[in-house]
C-alpha cells in the first residue's frame, strides 16, 4: 500500500515526529497498524460507542418528511456532542431507491413510508475511526425487502462465523458472498465484505476474496456484505470487530434485527 502526503503529515501530527517515506518505513507501518494495541483498541472502542449513541438517538428524529441531509447533519451533531472530533468520513445516510448505490451521497430527498434507510458513519477519538452500517425501514416493508434485508444480515453472520487469526481474508469475504449468491443475488453485491479500521477509514487488511493474506491476532476490521438492487432499494450491514486467536470481538452492539420505524 501506499501512503499519501495528507496521511504522512497525519502520522507526523500524531507522533510529533518528521516523517521521511521510504520502503522501509512502509513496511513498517503497515506492520505496526496492522495490529492494534489495548491503547489503540480502546480508542476505536470508545469512538463506536458514540457512535452507537448517535445511531439510538437518530431513530428518534427520522421520520417521514426529513431529508437525508438532515439525517446526516443530525447524526455528526449528535457524534461531536458526544465526543467525536469529526466524522470518520462523509456520512452516508440514503433513502427509497437511492439505497441502491453504495455510496450514495446525501441529498434533498425527504423519506417516504415504505422506504429503507441507509446510514453509513462513524466517530473519531483521539485520532482513530469508527465504521458502521445499518439500514432501517420506515412505516412498512415489502417481503422482498424484508427477504434481501435477512439475507444480507445471514451473510453478516456467516463472515463474522468465519473471522479468526489464521484465517484468509478471502475466505471470509467468500463466506459472505456465498450467503448472497445461494439466494440468488450474488451480482448485486459489488464490493468487498470489509477492511481494516485505525489510524484511517480504510487500512490493511482489505476484506476481499482476492486477498490471500491471513488475518493477524489483535487486526481490527469491517464486515459489511450488501445487496444493490438498481433502482428499488439496497441494504447493508456493517459490523466492526476485533479479530482474536478463537474467532472475533464484536465492537458493534448496536442492534441488527430489522428496525421498522
Amino acid at each position: 500500500t501506499s501512503h499519501t502526503v495528507a496521511s504522512v503529515r497525519s502520522f507526523e501530527k500524531i507522533f510529533a515526529r518528521e516523517i521521511i517515506p521510504s520502503d522501509t518505513l512502509e513496511d513498517t507501518l503497515y506492520s505496526l497498524r496492522l495490529i492494534k494495541n489495548d491503547y489503540e483498541v480502546d480508542c476505536i472502542i470508545k469512538a463506536q460507542r458514540i457512535a452507537q449513541k448517535a445511531f439510538d438517538e437518530i431513530l428518534k428524529f427520522i421520520r417521514p418528511g426529513v431529508s437525508e441531509t438532515e439525517i446526516a447533519a443530525e447524526l455528526e451533531y449528535r457524534m461531536k456532542l458526544g465526543g467525536s472530533a469529526e466524522p470518520s468520513f462523509g456520512t452516508i445516510a440514503v433513502s427509497g431507491e437511492k439505497t441502491s448505490m453504495p455510496h450514495g451521497v446525501p441529498g434533498d430527498r425527504k423519506v417516504k413510508s415504505g422506504d429503507f434507510i441507509t446510514m453509513d458513519f462513524g466517530a473519531v477519538y483521539r485520532g482513530y475511526h469508527s465504521d458502521m452500517t445499518r439500514t432501517v425501514a420506515v412505516g412498512n416493508v415489502t417481503d422482498e425487502m424484508k427477504n434481501v434485508y435477512d439475507t444480507v444480515l445471514n451473510a453478516n453472520l456467516a463472515a463474522l462465523e468465519k473471522v479468526r487469526a489464521g484465517v484468509k481474508a478471502a475466505d471470509v469475504d467468500l463466506a459472505a458472498r456465498e450467503v448472497i449468491k445461494k439466494a440468488g443475488y450474488g451480482e448485486y453485491f459489488t464490493h468487498s465484505t470489509g477492511h481494516g479500521v485505525g489510524l484511517e477509514i480504510h487500512e490493511n487488511p482489505n476484506i476481499s476474496f482476492k486477498n490471500e493474506k491471513i488475518l493477524e491476532n489483535g487486526s481490527i476490521i469491517t464486515i459489511e456484505p450488501g445487496i444493490y438492487l438498481p433502482g428499488k432499494f439496497g441494504v447493508r450491514t456493517e459490523d466492526m470487530v476485533l479479530v482474536t486467536k478463537n474467532g472475533c470481538n464484536n465492537l458493534t452492539n448496536a442492534p441488527k434485527r430489522l428496525i421498522i420505524i
